[in-house]
């Protein structure tokens, strides 16, 4: 019982013990454990023990609390005192805000006249803040430390029952029409204040009392609508516009900025929480259905939207969260028949026999009734009159048994065009697909057995055009269509003679699968394989005439594709002088090609524009320019790519160059300046790069030289040979290494080729360094690696002629080392008789005393001695 004196004697020991093991500083862990002993001691639990501490404590705080407010108006008390009194307590800082709160909610209750005996019936209505409240919260709040959220909810939570009793009979009264907009938010402004409310309390408010107004009127909206009931289902929306307008009225009066889209915040249909929320997709466009189909019956005629009721409309379709794509559908739903009735019926009219300038405006009158009386859209007009047209130009055409109308009945269907309300470009389609065909074939007799368009045919074409309404990207299309079938048996037959001379008649037919005879080729002959310089002129002359077919007949465009600078010669002040100009820069386009069009493979495609090259290269006098000129029109018409182009000309010129070098510097040794000139003129007219000419030229030299070194190797030619090769590769300013490309090993090979034998005869001496250096430069090879290259020579050499001797004197034939020895005492010169020789000293002594005993005499005696000593070194004699 804890109201019995021993427990309440035992909690204010409890409380004591509690501060007193508090206050005196003690650790968390130290403060437990002497509570755990006082919780022990009266068979308790510490948890038990600091809940009857705090039931001690509070209501000590909560006089606190109370006198607070009895004397808030004498500025006794404040934050500090009541901080004193938590600390003397032990209130901890989540109890003291919680306490905080429940006295400010108490405050504001009294302040409101509230208390607890307050009648439920009371009228709630009446009940406002005090003079002074204001003020006296706001010191409230300031002693006991809250937050502003924390005490605007605790106000808002007292007043907003308070507020919504008058608000909610304010906003009847307005929706009603007994109260105007201006003195609804006036009245409601003022209860505002009266209660203390926040703007941002106030916006919740109100925003939530439209919704249950709106809300209201949709629900009795559908319990009309579930039944069919049309007519109360109309009246209902009408009234939750009405609903809808008061609503916005009064709260425009606000100015507020979160009320300027109020279908937005109102009407959305992915809240839940917004007034037709609880409206699914299906409901919201039934009640738009009923509303419109209901607003042209209610109309004078019943059969219009007037523009009273349109405005309505669209203010239901806001309302109802309609998206302009099921209006669009809607309207199409209730008014498309009708429409495609009066369209239906104006297009016979039109296209009949019966035709005249009055009917035409009468008609016009008519679709112009229905499509204002329904207020249709362009857009729904545009998708009935497409389909229509299209018959309209089918029953025209079907009385025109040569496919081509009579201007009359042009002007009938440009009429109809009219009142349909379609532009030129709208009726592009149908002319197309209607008379397209008719153009084409046209086209096509145009050209006649040549295949070429003359000038008389033309502007009958563009006449023609013109007439059917076909636009001009589309008759363009058509004219190349027509230029296509006839351009690609064109080429199958060029492609096929190309063949012809290529192949022979066995080939060809399993090529093509098909038997072609003997006496297909025009030789009565096999073809031999090769490439017949008669059926080179046929090839070329039909090439010619696709071309001619190609550029008489327009086809090639310009398309531009940037700009350029131009230099131009201008007068100025009585003076010429250059001045440069940007000019848009143009290239060629080939709308219609031989590879687009499968009529040619790229292999062949190539090979055939190969073959147009050489025969323009080939060809002599004005023809031959008109070859060369014709070549890039002919690479574009069969589809290639001017890189492919390029290829196949530098593969040409490179084949030319390559014979032609070959054969001068076979019968000259090098290339003189007439030959210079004829490969320029190569150059010339294959239309071959300045850079790319020079890398042919020096490609099929450094190609030549290689293939002459390789034979010069290959065919042990002597040392004459060699020198004269690289005194030649000199001379044109090549190295054998770096330019020529030949492998290091070769250009040792070579060296060794020209210094051994000069080595062996004794050309080089000890004292031809000269030479050795002008040898190894020739060579391009640096001076370390010929000497390398010498001595390994040296030694190679000395160890062969040891060998000799060795055998000479094993055969007793002694006379025979003489010249052997005198060439081993040479190539000692050349290492100081370092020859890293295997030679016993017997045999070494019988070679020294050899040596010894011929006749120096022409010799002075120090070069002998010299000698001997080296001699003796390279026998490895002491």
């Amino acid at each position: 019982d804890p109201e019995h004196p021993d427990r309440m004697s035992i909690d204010k020991f409890l409380f004591l013990s509690e501060r007193v093991f508090r206050q005196g500083g003690e650790t968390n862990e130290a403060f437990k454990y002497e509570m755990s002993r006082v919780a022990k001691a009266f068979d308790l639990k510490i948890g038990e023990v600091l809940e009857r501490v705090a039931e001690v404590v509070e209501p000590f705080y909560q006089k606190a609390l109370d006198t607070t407010r009895s004397k808030i108006d004498t500025d006794a008390v404040s934050s500090d005192m009541l901080l004193r009194a938590r600390n003397s307590l032990g209130i901890d800082e989540m109890t003291a805000n919680d306490m905080h709160l429940v006295t400010f909610a108490d405050e504001v209750k009294c302040l409101l006249g509230k208390n607890d005996k307050t009648s439920e019936d009371a009228d709630l209505s009446a009940l406002a803040f005090v003079e002074g409240a204001k003020d006296r919260l706001s010191k409230l709040q300031d002693i006991l430390e809250l937050e502003d959220l924390e005490a605007d909810y605790e106000i808002s939570s007292e007043a907003t029952p308070l507020f919504q009793a008058r608000a909610l009979a304010i906003m009847d009264e307005a929706i009603a029409g007994s109260l105007s907009p201006e003195s609804a938010w006036e009245q409601l402004n003022t209860r505002q204040g009266e209660l203390l409310l926040k703007d941002e309390s106030m916006k919740d408010l109100l925003a939530s009392m439209v919704m249950q107004a709106m809300g209201k009127s949709f629900e009795d909206t559908m319990a009309f609508a579930k039944v069919n009931n049309v007519g109360a289902t109309y009246d209902k929306l009408l009234d939750a516009l009405g609903v809808k307008e008061a609503c916005r009225a009064v709260l425009q009066q606000s100015h507020w900025s979160e009320f300027d889209d109020f279908d937005g915040l109102f009407f959305d249909p992915a809240s839940k929480s917004s007034a037709i929320g609880f409206l699914s997709r299906a409901d919201r466009l039934r009640l738009y259905k009923i509303f419109l189909a209901r607003s042209v019956r209610n109309s004078e005629s019943g059969k219009e939207l007037t523009d009273e009721n349109y405005e309505k409309v669209k203010d239901v379709k806001g309302m109802l969260a309609i998206t302009d794509a099921d209006e669009a559908d809607e309207f199409k739903m209730a008014f498309g028949q009708e429409l495609q009735k009066t369209l239906n019926m104006a297009m016979f009219e039109m296209t009949g026999d019966d035709f005249t300038e009055d009917l035409v405006k009468n008609l016009e009158a008519q679709i112009d009734q229905v499509i204002n009386d329904y207020r249709l859209s362009d857009s729904l007009v545009a998708e009935f009159s497409a389909p229509i047209y299209m018959r309209a130009v089918n029953i025209i055409s079907d009385k025109t048994p040569s496919g081509i109308p009579s201007k009359e009945k042009m002007e009938q269907l440009d009429k109809l065009r009219y009142l349909l309300g379609m532009e030129k470009e709208d009726s592009y389609n149908a002319h197309l697909e209607i008379f397209g065909n008719a153009y084409k074939t046209s086209v096509s007799e145009s050209m006649g057995s040549t295949g070429v368009i003359t000038k008389e045919y033309r502007k009958p074409l563009d006449e023609l055009k013109k007439r059917l309404g076909v636009s001009e990207e589309d008759s363009r299309r058509l004219y190349l269509d027509a230029m296509q079938d006839r351009m690609v048996p064109m080429i199958e037959y060029i492609v096929l003679e190309l063949e012809r001379t290529m192949l022979n008649a066995e080939q060809l037919a399993r090529k093509r699968q098909k038997d072609f005879g003997e006496d297909y080729f025009k030789s009565g002959k096999g073809a031999s394989g090769n490439l017949g310089l008669g059926a080179e002129a046929n090839i070329m002359t039909d090439c010619m005439n696709l071309i001619d077919f190609y550029t008489v007949n327009d086809i090639a465009e310009k398309r531009e594709i940037g700009t350029k600078t131009i230099e131009k010669k201008v007068v100025e002040n009585d003076e010429e002088k250059t001045v440069t100009e940007e000019v848009p820069d143009y290239e060629t386009v080939y709308p219609i090609t031989g590879l687009g069009s499968n009529a040619v493979q790229q292999e062949l495609a190539e090979l055939l524009y190969r073959q147009f090259v050489v025969g323009g290269f080939t060809a002599q006098g004005p023809q031959a320019q008109r070859y060369e000129d014709a070549r890039d029109n002919l690479g574009g018409i069969l589809g290639l790519e001017k890189a492919k182009m390029e290829e196949v000309t530098n593969s040409i010129g490179s084949t030319i160059y390559e014979n032609y070098i070959n054969n001068s510097m076979r019968t000259k040794g090098q290339l003189d300046q007439q030959d210079m000139m004829f490969l320029a003129n190569i150059q010339g007219k294959l239309n071959i790069s300045s850079d790319d000419s020079e890398k042919m030229l020096i490609d099929t030299q450094k190609k030549l030289l290689s293939e002459e070194a390789n034979a010069i190797v290959a065919n042990e030619s002597g040392p004459e040979i060699v020198k004269a090769f690289r005194e030649k590769c000199n001379s044109m300013g090549l190295e054998l290494e770096a330019d020529v490309g030949l492998s290091r090993a070769m250009v040792e090979e070579m060296f060794e080729i020209e210094v051994s034998p000069a080595l062996v005869n004794g050309d080089i001496t000890i004292e031809s360094g000269d030479l050795l250096t002008e040898i190894q430069e020739s060579f391009g090879m640096t001076p370390e690696d010929a000497e390398k290259m010498f001595l390994d020579i040296i030694l190679r050499r000395a160890k062969s002629a040891m060998s000799r001797i060795k055998a000479e004197l094993l055969r007793g034939r002694e006379e025979n080392c003489v010249d052997i020895v005198l060439r081993l005492m040479r190539y000692g010169q050349f290492v100081n008789g370092e020859l890293e020789l295997s030679v016993d000293e017997a045999t070494g002594w019988k070679i020294f005393n050899m040596y010894d005993s011929m006749d120096f005499e022409d010799m002075d005696k120090e070069t002998v001695e010299s000698n001997k000593s080296v001699l003796k070194i390279s026998l490895g004699l002491s």
